[in-house]
């Protein structure tokens, strides 16, 4: 993997509003002045070239709390042939998330479908990872997802509820997923 050189940035609030809008996540929190970033906003809205039969898929994980609008990053980002781990430091330098992404960029918005429906079930501001995949490419009209909790423990001092979010398309075929963790109240 090449190593770019780190570069520093402000998290903008209007961006975080335009992605949620352009990807379909609801949540109040996304609207805020001080906007908290959806789940999967660090990993982006582009693909990466690859050999065919790459699956798209994307890991966005958080350390803490996602970052907010008003926020000062630095990132980091390290490219392979046909991935992308995307770090990101908060002014005191420690690590707060990174972004993994593999494959083109057609599941933008049936995981911006998944990540709408886990938000608005454990909050946007409780993720702690959301992974997904995409299994068949579909518009995103008339997904219906559901999820279910598969797991539930304390990891770094929290209660935290890991699940799995599945949508289907209009005959019940499965399209994609998502593998989450969440903060939860104790």
């Amino acid at each position: 993997m090449d190593t770019l050189q780190a570069q520093r940035f402000v998290v903008d609030g209007d961006r975080i509003r335009a992605f949620a809008d352009a990807t379909g996540c609801s949540h109040r929190a996304y609207r805020e002045s001080r906007a908290v970033v959806p789940p999967t906003y660090l990993c982006g809205t582009d693909g990466l070239a690859g050999p065919d039969g790459v699956t798209p898929e994307r890991d966005c994980r958080f350390f803490r709390t996602p970052p907010r609008a008003g926020d000062l990053l630095t990132v980091t980002v390290r490219a392979g042939d046909h991935d992308r781990l995307t770090e990101y430091r908060d002014a005191d330098g420690l690590l707060i998330a990174d972004a993994w992404i593999q494959g083109s960029g057609d599941d933008t918005g049936v995981v911006g479908v998944l990540a709408d429906y886990a938000t608005g079930w454990l909050g946007a501001e409780s993720v702690r990872r959301f992974r997904t995949r995409l299994l068949a490419p579909v518009p995103t009209a008339n997904l219906a997802c559901t999820g279910e909790v598969v797991q539930e423990y304390t990891a770094d001092g929290e209660a935290r509820v890991d699940v799995v979010v599945t949508a289907a398309g209009p005959g019940g075929s499965v399209v994609a997923r998502a593998w989450a963790t969440f903060a939860r109240a104790a």
